[in-house]
Parts: structure tokens; sequence; C-alpha cells
């Protein structure tokens, strides 16, 4: 059996080998050289993108109507309780406090006329007594000296001498009987003071108070130099406020007690959720102005503060130094437009929308200002149509769009960008 012959195999020469790897060498720089050359080329020649028109945005405002009106000026100021009447008492006798008062004492209220303490009146009675028998002694001496008189006036008559006026009245003892009668004019006057001074030791109230304080006890020994309490009347207190000078002019002011001032609210705040409050009166404007701040100083009355009669028993008690908000009524503003504080911008203007749906910015004038207002008087082409939202770079005449009843808010927001 015999097979056939196989083929001898090829032999590689090693200058094949060099070409074969030469040819591969001279493809990949041909490949990398045209890659480098469409790069250059991109980038050389970028793609232009074509031009879009934007379109404009114009805002969207939302407004409120204005209406001229006559209104009421209200306005606040913050002021500080103080009594209408106040007193130190100080007895006018000394002596030995022998009673005293059960509302004598701090909080203690006294009516017209209560007893409020007793002196020892012993030392008094007794100067009385001996005043008294002073009195009728020049008394008597005076009704002696009188009948003398008399007998001299007969004796001089049946002389019927011819004499000096000097004469006669040494003749008829009239230096006697005017020394007599000036010693029971002397006398009675002493016995004046002295009743004077035991009615003295007997001390009442001279209005209806109350005590604030007071520096003696029973059995102290009081004289008219010491203060022994002090009383402030209850039947009226006052608010003193402070006011910038500009204000006054909306104010009532009276000149005499015949007037009337403007009403006054006074506001306590009791907690951070409630107040209370009292109606007063502006009664006086000082006639200085504060030292610090150059302010005006207005007093406002409240009568029966501390609610002790029946007319203001339900009412809250004003106490003496509280710090009170008084809000004043003031004169009636006539023809004016009330316009919310947070609606009045840079220079005291306002923006308005015009009839042809662009912005007008208005300067107006400012009569009046509250804490959540301001009163103008500045004529406004109407029906005016007052901004009141935010508007981005705000230009006079810019070009705006009124939100639509019904429209959302994000709409307002997304006009506005």
């Amino acid at each position: 059996m015999s097979s056939d012959p196989q083929p001898a195999p090829a032999k590689t020469t090693p200058k094949s080998s060099v070409q074969r790897i030469i040819l591969q060498i001279l493809g990949s720089l041909i490949v990398l050289g045209c890659a480098a050359a469409l790069a250059f080329y991109f980038m050389q020649t970028p793609p232009k993108a074509k031009p879009r028109t934007r379109m404009p945005v114009i805002p969207l405002v939302t407004i409120t109507s204005l209406h001229a009106q006559n209104i009421v000026y209200h306005f606040a100021a913050m002021g500080t309780v103080t009594s209408a009447r106040e007193i130190q008492i100080t007895p006018r006798v000394s002596g030995e406090i022998i009673s005293l008062s059960p509302e004598m004492a701090p909080g203690g209220y006294v009516k017209t006329g209560d007893d409020l303490f007793s002196i020892d009146p012993t030392d008094y009675e007794l100067t009385i007594l001996q005043l008294q028998s002073e009195l009728a002694k020049v008394s008597s001496a005076l009704r002696l000296e009188m009948g003398s008189q008399r007998i001299a006036i007969k004796e001089f008559e049946l002389l019927g001498q011819t004499v000096s006026a000097i004469e006669k009245k040494l003749m008829l003892r009239e230096p006697q009987l005017g020394v007599a009668k000036a010693a029971v004019t002397n006398a009675e006057a002493k016995l004046k003071r002295a009743e004077i001074n035991l009615a003295r030791t007997h001390v009442t109230a001279p209005f209806n108070g109350v005590i604030i304080n007071k520096t003696m006890n029973l059995g102290s020994h009081v004289s008219p130099t010491t203060p022994v309490a002090q009383l402030v009347g209850t039947d009226q207190f006052w608010i003193k406020t402070s006011l910038p000078v500009s204000q006054l002019k909306w104010l009532d002011i009276p000149q005499n007690n015949s007037e009337s001032g403007s009403a006054a609210r006074i506001s306590m705040q009791e907690d951070a959720q409630h107040s209370t409050y009292r109606e007063g009166r502006v009664i006086r404007l000082a006639a200085a102005l504060e030292t610090k701040g150059r302010m005006a100083v207005v007093y406002i009355s409240v009568d029966d503060p501390l609610a002790l009669t029946s007319a203001h028993n339900k009412e809250a008690k004003l106490l003496l130094g509280s710090f009170v908000q008084v809000t004043f009524t003031g004169k009636e503003l006539k023809n004016v437009y009330a316009i919310d504080r947070n609606l009045i911008h840079e220079n005291d203007t306002i923006w308005l929308l015009t009839q042809d749906n662009t912005l007008e910015i208005k300067k107006i004038e400012i009569i009046a200002r509250t804490k959540k207002q301001i009163y103008t008087t500045t004529i406004l082409a109407g029906p005016p149509r007052l901004i009141t939202s935010q508007i981005p770079s705000p230009k006079q005449g810019t070009p705006l769009q009124l939100l639509q009843k019904g429209s959302s808010k994000s709409q307002l927001t997304k006009g506005g960008e």
C-alpha cells in the first residue's frame, strides 16, 4: 500500500516579513493622519447655530382701585399713666399719733373728709383753757376802763374847760381805753389760733384718693416739717404722651376748662393675646418740648381710672406708671386717598397702571401717616388703579399686563421673571 506524497511547506523569507510590517505601519499612519485632518477641519469650521428671536415678556400685575374719601384720622402714640392730683400729707401741728385709720396704708382708699389720723390734743386743749382765762381777764379790764372813761367824760363836762385836742384825749382816758381794747383783740387772736391748732390735731382726707405710702404708725411723734404719707387722687389720672409737633394740627387741644379736647382710647396689654382699654380725652399741651427728641407733650385725662364707681366698675383698672398705647381720634381728612404703607415705594412714589396698560411712577404728598396706612391729597387721574404686586426693574412707561381674575399666582410669578 502506497501513500500520496505530501506537499512541501512554504518557506517564509525574512524579506517578506519586513514588507508586511512596513505596510501595517503605513496603514496606521494613514488612518491617524486622516483622523487628524478631519478633527482639524471640524475645529476650524464649527457648526453655526441659527439665531432665534426672543419674544419680550410683559410682566403680569395685580391692582386695587383707589377712591378719594373723607376719613377721621386715627393715630397712635405711647404714654405713661401719671397722677392728676398728688400731695404729701404733712401735719400742721406736732405731737403723738393716738389714732390711725385702717385705710392709712399703701393701697388704702379714702374719700373727702374721711379721718386719717389724730394727734394727742391734750396740750392744745390746755392752751385753750389758759387763753380763755387770759381773754376773760383782759375783757374785764376793758369793761373797767370803759367805766372809768364815762366818769372822765362827766367830769370834763362839769369843768367846762377849753383845752387842746391832745389834752382832751388824755383827760377822757382814750389812750387807756385803746390799750385795753388791744389787749382784748390780742387775747382773742391767741385763742383763735389755739382753737385752730386743736382742730389740726384731727387730720382728714382733702379729696378722694389712694394712699401710696406712709412713714408713721400709731404712737409715732410727728411734726410740721415731716411728711407722713403720700396721697394720690382717684377721680382722675393723666396719660403723658409724646408726639411729633407735626401731629398737633390734627388734635383739638382745649385752651381752657370749658372746651372739650379730642377723644383718645387707652389700650393696656393684659397678655400676648388680650388687651383692655379705657376712654379718655385730650386736656393739655405742655408749653415746652421734651429735651430729648424735641417731641411735644400732650396730656390725656381718664375719669375714675381705678374703676371705683358704679359707672366704671366693670372696666379695667388703669394703674399708675403703666406704659400704654393711646389712639387719638383726630380731625377729619377731606378728600384723601388711603394707601397701605407697603405699597409706597422709594421717594414717596406709588405704581399706577395707566389706561394704556403701562407703568406710571407717581410721586405723592403724604399729609398723614398711621402704622399701616398713609393718606394723600395728591390728585390722581381716575379711576386710579394702584399696582399691588412687585415689578422687576420698574421704569416709567414699562408695558404691563393685568392678571385676570381666576388666574393662578404662579402665572403672576412667571410673568414677572
